[in-house]
């Protein structure tokens, strides 16, 4: 019962700050900087394509209707801020409760393994609420902005368009979650909360770009098969779990949440401060 309740404070405390609707806004409008199609041999972004070809010639193209653009809206500047983004709504609130001491007279009554644990959850469901509000408003704008499918393209679609429409939302959602791992981790570390989220940017964006340099130097050498395997540890590959791809890979990443909240753990408990 004291974890449910610290859960729903925490929780509601995230939700209904104002970091949770910019957050999501500004996730939203980075999807529009993702790639919507190639243009003799130029990369044009959904912003582009929105801005500067008119509905009638786009109409037609399959890649260019607003399903697929929807799916496509996952670009390099969301992977890149998303531990940020994903982090905005929860981990502030819980460096500001340590540096004026509140956790102090807290942590007494509801003992450091449930704070920990309400910590955890709080940061991981409202990452992944932020993530999946700002995609669903992306996705939204896509119907407004662009041409639906026609009779003809809807026939490349072999499943029905509100199951992919689902699948990419819990996709957005799982992939909130794991971006905000990092922040979380480091929240049991320091009470600075621009050091948390600067240094959670800047490990994400290692970790990223350390995978897409040795799946590309795999795919060069022709071990296709172990590339792709890299990529499979790739943050955005939650997105084809959920989409029926390899679903099993989901089992990797619960598996960092635990360690996670593991290390959290006792990086609270060895305080002498009591975490505050």
């Amino acid at each position: 019962m004291k974890l449910f309740r610290l859960l729903k404070t925490d929780l509601y405390r995230a939700v209904v700050h104002v970091n949770f609707g910019a957050a999501a806004l500004i996730f939203g409008a980075l999807c529009f900087t993702a790639e919507g199609c190639v243009d003799t041999g130029r990369s044009i972004t959904v912003l582009e394509l929105a801005l500067f070809y008119p509905a009638e010639e786009i109409s037609s193209r399959f890649l260019l209707s607003d399903y697929h653009l929807f799916l496509a809206g996952i670009g390099p500047y969301n992977l890149i801020f998303a531990p940020i983004l994903a982090a905005i709504p929860s981990i502030p609130g819980f460096c500001q409760e340590r540096r004026n001491g509140y956790l102090r007279f807290l942590l007494p009554r509801c003992r450091v393994a449930w704070r920990c644990l309400s910590l955890f959850l709080s940061a991981l469901l409202s990452g992944g609420l932020v993530v999946m509000a700002g995609y669903g408003l992306y996705g939204l704008c896509c119907w407004v902005l662009f041409p639906g499918l026609t009779a003809e393209t809807a026939q490349w679609i072999a499943a029905p368009i509100w199951r992919g429409v689902l699948a990419q939302l819990a996709g957005a959602f799982f992939f909130g979650m794991v971006a905000a791992l990092l922040p979380v981790l480091l929240a049991g570390l320091s009470k600075n909360a621009y050091f948390i989220l600067c240094s959670a940017f800047a490990l994400f964006y290692t970790y990223c770009n350390f995978l897409d340099t040795l799946s590309n130097r795999l795919f060069d050498c022709g071990e296709l098969e172990k590339s792709f395997q890299v990529m499979m540890f790739y943050p955005t590959s939650v997105f084809q779990c959920f989409s029926g791809h390899e679903p099993w890979r989901l089992v990797l990443w619960i598996g960092a949440a635990a360690a996670v909240l593991g290390l959290l753990r006792l990086c609270m408990a060895r305080r002498f401060d009591k975490g505050a």
